[in-house]
C-alpha cells in the first residue's frame, strides 16, 4: 500500500526494498523533478524510524557531487520518510550482479570521489555506518554517489566505513568478496597501485580523506590501441610478390607483341608443312555468360543500447556481445523491480547499418519478451522519436527471424516493451542480432 505522503509528491513506480526501508520512484510537483523517497512503515518500532530520521538529517548537511543529496525527512502519521535525488536507481551491487567491470578511467575518478564524499561526512561528524555496493549509486553516465541514509547502522567509527568502502570497491572489480584476488590480477590495465590503495583502506591504515588522495595519484593512461603497421619481415615477401607480379605483366606484353621479337624468336618453333585440314561448317552460337554479380553486403557499422528514458546506458559495455559470432556470450537488460510498462515505454539496442538487409535474426532471446522492430534513416532521427514501425512480436523458446521491408543504410531499433519475469524481477536476455541479404 502507497505511504500517505504529501499530496506535492506523485508516487510513480515502487522500486522495492532497500533493507527493511521501501523505496519509490516519484514525482516533486512542486519543482516538477523526479526524486526517491525511501519510506519506513508502521511495522518499523518507533525508535527505529527515529534512528532513520536522525540518520538522514545528518547526511543532509553534506554537500557533495558524490554523495546523494538529501531535500527532506519528516515523519507522516506512523510512517517516517526520506526525500532525496534520483539518479536512475543503479547501485554498484546491480553493476556486480550483472558482472558488469566499470571502465578503469572511470572507476579510478569515481573512486576518489566516493572517497572524497565520505570524507566530507565525517568532517561533519557524520558515520555512514552500513556502506556496501548496494549503498553506492553507480549510473555509469553520471558521478556515483554514496546513498543509502537510513540503514540500520552496522558499524560507528570512520575507520569502519573506510574499510566498508575498500572492500565494495575491490568486489566491484573482480566480483569476488574483497581480499580473495588482487584487482590487477584480474584485469590486465589495471595499475597495481590500486591494490595496494585498496588494502590500505580495508586495513584501515588510512582516512577517507588519504584513500582520495592515494587513488587519485595513481597515473593512468589507457593502453592505446595498436595501430596496424607494416613490419620489415613483411616486406621481404611482398617485395617477392610484387616483383613476380611485374614480371607477369612483362611477359604478358611480350607475347601481344609481333612473334618475329628478338626475345620471343628462339621458343619458335621451326616452319612444319601445313596438313589439310577439312572443316565443318557450325551455325555460331551466341550464349549469355552466368552473371556473376555478388549480393551487396550488409553490415553493422555500430551498435549501442538505447535507453532514452533511464539512465541512457541499459549495459552498454555487453552490446558487442551481440554482433561477436559467438552465441554463448550475451547482452541483457538491467534488472526491473515492477513491469517494465509501469516504469517507462521501453529500453532498445539500435544498429547503423549499411545496406538493405532482408532479415533480422535474433539469437536467444528470452521467451516472453515483447518488443518492436523500428527503422530510421539516422540515429539523430531516432533520437527525435521519428521512427517508424515495422513489426511488434512476442518472443518464444525458439530463434527468430524476421522479414524487413525495403530499407536502405539506417539504423534499426530493437524497441522491447515487455520484459519477462526471472525470480523476482524482469529482464531479458540476447545472445546474437544478424541482419542477412
Amino acid at each position: 500500500m502507497p505511504p500517505p505522503l504529501p499530496t506535492r509528491y506523485r508516487l510513480e513506480v515502487r522500486l522495492g526494498r532497500d533493507e527493511d526501508v521501501e523505496e519509490w520512484f516519484a514525482t516533486d510537483l512542486e519543482l516538477n523533478r523526479p526524486v526517491l523517497i525511501r519510506v519506513l512503515g508502521p511495522e518499523a518500532p518507533s525508535e527505529r524510524r527515529e534512528a532513520f530520521l536522525d540518520s538522514v538529517r545528518q547526511a543532509s548537511r553534506v554537500s557533495h557531487t558524490h554523495v546523494a543529496a538529501v531535500f527532506t525527512a519528516a515523519r507522516t502519521g506512523s510512517f517516517a520518510y526520506a526525500v532525496t535525488e534520483w539518479t536512475g536507481g543503479i547501485t554498484l551491487a546491480d553493476r556486480i550482479e550483472a558482472d558488469h567491470i566499470p571502465p578503469i578511467a572511470e572507476f579510478l575518478s569515481n573512486t576518489s570521489g566516493l572517497a572524497d564524499g565520505l570524507a566530507a561526512l565525517h568532517d561533519e561528524g557524520v558515520v555512514h555506518g552500513a556502506v556496501d555496493p548496494g549503498a553506492i549509486l553507480y549510473p555509469g553516465a553520471h558521478p556515483s554517489k554514496l546513498a543509502g541514509f537510513g540503514r540500520q547502522a552496522r558499524t560507528d567509527t570512520p575507520q569502519d566505513d573506510v574499510r566498508a568502502l575498500g572492500s565494495a570497491l575491490e568486489t566491484a572489480l573482480t566480483g569476488r568478496s574483497a581480499g580473495i584476488l588482487a584487482p590487477s590480477q584480474v584485469i590486465d590495465a589495471l595499475p597495481p597501485a590500486v591494490d595496494d590503495a585498496l588494502r590500505l583502506s580495508q586495513d584501515a591504515k588510512v582516512s577517507a580523506r588519504q584513500l582520495a588522495d592515494l587513488v587519485r595519484s595513481i597515473p593512468y593512461s589507457p593502453p592505446l590501441r595498436a595501430a596496424s603497421r607494416w613490419s620489415w619481415r613483411w616486406l621481404i615477401p611482398a617485395a617477392v610478390l610484387a616483383l613476380a607480379a611485374v614480371g607477369f605483366v612483362w611477359l604478358g606484353n611480350l607475347l601481344d607483341a609481333d612473334p618475329s621479337s628478338p626475345v620471343l624468336a628462339p621458343a619458335i618453333p621451326s616452319p612444319t608443312v601445313a596438313m589439310p585440314v577439312t572443316t565443318t561448317s557450325v551455325p555460331a552460337t551466341t550464349t549469355t555468360p552466368p552473371s556473376t554479380t555478388l549480393p551487396e553486403p550488409v553490415v553493422v557499422v555500430k551498435a549501442e543500447a538505447f535507453d532514452p528514458l533511464g539512465d541512457g546506458r541499459e549495459y552498454s559495455g555487453r552490446v558487442g556481445y551481440l554482433t561477436d559470432g559467438d552465441p554463448s556470450t550475451f547482452w541483457r537488460t538491467e534488472q526491473y523491480y515492477d513491469p517494465l510498462p509501469l516504469l517507462k515505454d521501453g529500453v532498445g539496442l539500435a544498429f547503423e547499418v549499411s545496406g538493405s538487409p532482408d532479415l533480422i535474426e535474433l539469437i536467444g532471446l528470452s521467451a516472453g519478451t515483447t518488443f518492436r522492430v523500428m527503422w530510421a534513416d539516422s540515429l539523430l532521427g531516432i533520437r527525435d522519436g521519428g521512427w517508424e514501425t515495422i513489426t511488434e512480436e512476442r518472443s518464444g523458446a525458439a530463434n527468430m527471424r524476421i522479414p524487413l521491408p525495403d530499407r536502405r543504410d539506417g539504423v534499426w531499433l530493437l524497441w522491447l516493451i515487455d520484459l519477462p519475469p526471472e525470480d523476482d524481477v524482469y529482464l531479458a536476455r540476447l545472445a546474437e542480432v544478424d541482419f542477412l541479404h
